[in-house]
């Protein structure tokens, strides 16, 4: 299964369609982790299999998180301002167990990453328009996932792949032998 992560782009509407245009036929799903700042009715959703509203989008008909069932597992998409993810991930990953799903992507941060933590994988992709963290550079992700194993793979906003970034995860990683 692909998916393709998108996030906190603030605006840049025709960065995120040329995105989605290129990814689309080669992924099984698409998700927006929020900060679009497009209204929630914008066509472009169409295309999108799970979006939610980030802090700063504001139109009340945006869900605050989507629950995205396929075929290697339940997907949660937060933006995660709402789960302290500048502090830590504790909520993103209680809440994920809730829910019973076996991934969390979200935003807000502006700092991407990948891990897996207590059998949960979670991704922020990064931004779109401006990066906080060591990375400097405006990003998006592309995960490959199998019942086994997740590699994450970034790219520039432009759509060249930063290779140096990508990790392959084990879902075994950070499951305790409790």
């Amino acid at each position: 299964m692909k998916v393709l992560i998108l996030s906190d782009n603030h605006g840049h509407y025709g960065l995120v369609h040329s995105i989605i245009d290129r990814f689309r036929p080669e992924v099984d799903y698409i998700c927006h982790c929020g900060d679009s700042e497009f209204p929630a009715e914008d066509p472009i959703w169409q295309e999108v299999d799970a979006y939610v509203a980030g802090n700063m989008d504001f139109d009340p008909a945006y869900p605050s998180q989507s629950l995205l069932d396929t075929d290697q597992g339940r997907i949660l998409v937060v933006h995660g301002h709402r789960h302290q993810v500048n502090h830590h991930k504790y909520h993103l990953i209680e809440e994920a167990q809730t829910l019973g799903a076996r991934m969390v992507f979200h935003g807000h941060t502006h700092k991407l990453y990948a891990r897996i933590e207590e059998g949960i994988l979670l991704v922020n992709p990064g931004s779109l328009a401006q990066s906080r963290g060591p990375v400097a550079e405006r990003t998006f992700a592309l995960a490959e996932i199998d019942s086994k194993q997740a590699m994450i793979h970034f790219y520039r906003y432009d759509g060249q792949e930063l290779p140096q970034l990508t990790c392959l995860l084990d879902f075994s990683e950070g499951v305790s032998d409790d």
